[in-house]
């Protein structure tokens, strides 16, 4: 991963960008086990944004990333909010209800991201030939 800059956005948070990802992460980085990522989406990244340095500096999730303007699907940015396992999905949906700005997707496995397995509503935001190379990825 070739990191184009890296700037302090809170008192713990970091964010370095690539040419796909904007990745946030706590600094000193630890080397937390992750299996998985709740996703959030929306037509404003400063909304996601807000959501991965509050959860990183403040509710001990370890890192997050939302896809840079030139590599969005559709109309939305998407927010992975990196942790061990599936248990603040709860938390997560009660505590951004109420932001219209936002939906919340719950929790999606690295098991299932291997697998190349996409929600029907991502995939619906693409063009037939995106959408066709996404599905099959997912047949390999």
């Amino acid at each position: 991963m070739t990191v184009k800059n890296k700037v302090k956005v809170s008192q713990n948070v970091v964010r370095a960008d690539t040419k796909y990802w904007h990745v946030f992460f706590r600094f000193p980085y630890s080397n937390p086990k992750i299996t998985g990522k709740y996703l959030f989406f929306s037509k404003l990244k400063k909304e996601l944004e807000k959501i991965a340095i509050e959860e990183i500096e403040n509710n001990n999730f370890f890192q997050a990333k939302i896809n840079t303007d030139e590599h969005k699907k559709g109309d939305e940015y998407v927010l992975c909010l990196y942790y061990s396992d599936d248990s603040r999905k709860y938390e997560l949906a009660k505590k951004y209800n109420d932001n219209k700005e936002i939906k919340y997707r719950y929790w999606k496995s690295n098991g299932d991201t291997i697998k190349g397995k996409y929600s029907e509503e991502f995939l619906d935001k693409l063009s037939d030939e995106e959408r066709t190379k996404w599905v099959n990825k997912r047949l390999r």
